[in-house]
């Protein structure tokens, strides 16, 4: 008996021996094992971060060209948040002869903008697209429509009365829309003299 109870006794020991060990592993484990929840947060964050700065920076990528009285002309890479006065400065600035005062330093760039700064004496020339393009359409939108015009729009035009009006429609009605302001000529009480007058503000 008693070596049996020696026995469970030693038994015991082990076992308890090799709890302990566990234990002391796993504490070992937790005081210096990595943090994954924060390392995880941390590089997603960072790779998010980069990702962003990344396809921003493409975005705001442009080019410009400068040309004119700089020191270095040439092509430049530039982003939307920089003005006319930046894009100058990259470019060695303004020659001794170059004159400032015709160009809008504070003009924010765009995407393959010229930006030309004139010399001393040199005339600048302002053409404005949009506004041209946009005076055409008021232009033709003012001439009359001799396909479209009702009797009373006919009636606006210079030399064009009741009668005269009348026989617009009625070509129009019999022979079909106008193809060109010339065929005008051929209706009734039109001759030569009357649609020199009319060629201008008419169209079809």
């Amino acid at each position: 008996m008693d070596i049996i109870e020696k026995l469970k006794e030693k038994h015991y020991i082990v076992i308890g021996g090799i709890f302990g060990l566990i234990v002391f592993i796993m504490l070992l484990y937790n005081v210096f094992k990595p943090k994954p929840d924060l390392v995880m947060e941390t590089t997603q964050n960072s790779t998010t971060y980069s990702t962003v700065s990344s396809s921003e920076q493409m975005s705001d990528e442009m080019y410009v060209d400068i040309k004119g009285a700089v020191v270095k002309p040439g092509i430049y890479k530039v982003n939307a948040t920089m003005r006319v006065l930046t894009v100058v400065e990259m470019a060695g600035g303004f020659l001794p002869e170059a004159d400032d005062r015709q160009v809008n330093l504070s003009e924010r760039v765009s995407d393959q903008m010229v930006i030309y700064i004139p010399k001393e004496g040199e005339e600048l020339a302002e053409v404005t697209p949009s506004k041209n393009a946009s005076s055409k359409d008021e232009t033709t939108n003012t001439l009359v429509n001799l396909n479209t015009a009702t009797i009373e729009e006919l009636k606006t035009l210079n030399g064009v009365g009741e009668k005269k009006a009348e026989n617009i429609l009625r070509y129009r009605e019999e022979k079909g829309s106008f193809k060109s302001i010339e065929e005008l000529k051929e209706v009734d009480g039109i001759g030569e003299k009357t649609f020199e007058q009319l060629k201008s503000s008419i169209t079809v």
